[in-house]
């Protein structure tokens, strides 16, 4: 039997019951593939697929140049909260999608 937390670590398809609840988050489609990192009572935390900073005005609060403009792309985790999912498809056996368990990874001390 698959339990959600087996995913933890995999990538999965999330289809949300709509994206206007995540448009502050930068996410607008109502469907999208995202890497789950953690499971808790309120939903699902994910992998931000990518977060650009912007630097867009200078000391003065003039705007910059397009040449001139600073952007930085930050790691960042999202809490996709569970009355927000419609679906959610996971991939056992493809390549890429199905990472290893943190709890099957050959880590600490060996005799």
């Amino acid at each position: 039997m698959f339990k959600i937390e087996d995913a933890i670590g995999d990538i999965v398809l999330i289809s949300f019951k709509s994206s206007n609840q995540l448009e502050e988050l930068g996410i607008k489609d109502t469907i999208g593939h995202f890497l789950i990192i953690g499971i808790d009572r309120l939903g699902l935390w994910l992998k931000h697929p990518g977060i650009i900073l912007s630097k867009t005005e200078d000391k003065n609060g003039k705007p910059l140049p397009e040449n001139k403009i600073k952007r930085e792309k930050v790691d960042a985790n999202f809490l996709l909260r569970w009355e927000y999912i419609i679906s959610i498809m996971h991939y056992p056996d493809r390549e890429g999608f199905d990472f290893p368990s943190e709890f099957d990874l050959d880590i600490g001390f060996k005799k």
